[in-house]
């Protein structure tokens, strides 16, 4: 019996074809969660003294990253890092870091779809892990990609720095001033493969708040819109993070047994439009820190906002 090979064979080059193929799209890396947030602050002891004394974390000590940097973690994989800016020309700015991992298939993914990325493979920096800054439109923080490795100085500190007494031990998400969302949209959509879960106001008529979830974790990272040039103390307010807690009111029993520090503030509990309860902190320059349930206070999600996000467009 004779066998046609004719299809196979055409079958076999298409393929062929495609693997060769030069224009053929990349293919996206993984983004496994929220590894860390940087804020710059006038003081970084005062900072720190919040987190510690007041919420119960540690300093890491050790020099899990660059000199002058404070680190405080909220577990074995997530944390904060406090820059000193005494002079405010940082002006309540911030950075964010999302993990992967295989940082260099990002380094490769973005260079190949003609982003601002090194053209070298990525080496070990001083923390012995792999990051990799993303050059992202405007918005109020910058963005790093980052590959823990097993022997960076984070793994070698596993176990250590967390107290039973801390307030939380989870990164629920983070929030970021953006003036625009049209404008940094089609990066973390398209580029990132986030996608969009809530948005919300504090009116039914306008969006302030847009929640774009990672494609590999439930975590998010928070659009914080807004149409007026914002003051120094609303930076604070918008770029912020989330620590989550599974009973708030558990969580403000622990605060009331410690000493708010001074210049610093505690607004209690309240229902935020998510339908979550949760605690707005605020350290002595006004950085913001939510301590928010990690359940919906009915187990019902608040809709989705159907207003208008809000815009900045003073320059345009």
């Amino acid at each position: 019996m004779k066998t046609n090979i004719l299809p196979f064979a055409l079958f076999l080059f298409a393929m062929t074809m495609t693997s060769c193929n030069p224009t053929a799209e990349p293919k996206r890396p993984d983004l496994i969660g929220v590894s860390h947030v940087g804020f710059y602050t006038d003081s970084p002891a005062r900072t720190a003294q919040f987190f510690t004394d007041y919420l119960g974390f540690a300093v890491a000590e050790g020099g899990l990253t660059t000199p002058g940097c404070t680190v405080i973690k909220f577990n074995d994989r997530q944390y904060i890092e406090l820059y000193p800016d005494p002079d405010g020309v940082r002006n309540q700015s911030m950075y964010y870091a999302l993990e992967t991992d295989d940082a260099e298939a990002w380094r490769e993914y973005l260079f190949a779809l003609g982003e601002d990325v090194p053209a070298d493979p990525l080496v070990h920096g001083r923390t012995c892990d792999l990051r990799l800054w993303v050059p992202t439109p405007p918005s109020g923080a910058a963005l790093e990609i980052v590959q823990q490795l097993p022997d960076d100085l984070l793994a070698q500190t596993k176990g250590q720095y967390l107290p039973e007494g801390r307030v939380s031990d989870r990164l629920g998400h983070i929030g970021f001033m953006v003036a625009d969302m049209d404008q940094v949209n089609p990066f973390f959509t398209n580029v990132l493969d986030m996608k969009e879960s809530w948005r919300g106001g504090s009116r039914p008529d306008v969006v302030q708040w847009v929640h774009m979830q990672l494609p590999e974790s439930e975590q998010t990272i928070e659009y914080m819109l807004y149409d007026e040039e914002p003051s120094r103390g609303y930076r604070g307010v918008m770029n912020h993070i989330c620590l989550l807690v599974s009973d708030v009111d558990a969580a403000q029993a622990i605060l009331t047994t410690r000493t708010l520090p001074e210049g610093c503030r505690n607004d209690g509990i309240q229902t935020g439009a998510d339908n979550k309860r949760q605690i707005n902190l605020y350290t002595h320059e006004g950085i913001r820190v939510e301590l928010v349930e990690d359940h919906f206070v009915d187990g019902i999600a608040a809709p989705s906002s159907t207003g208008q996000p809000m815009k900045y467009t003073a320059g345009q």
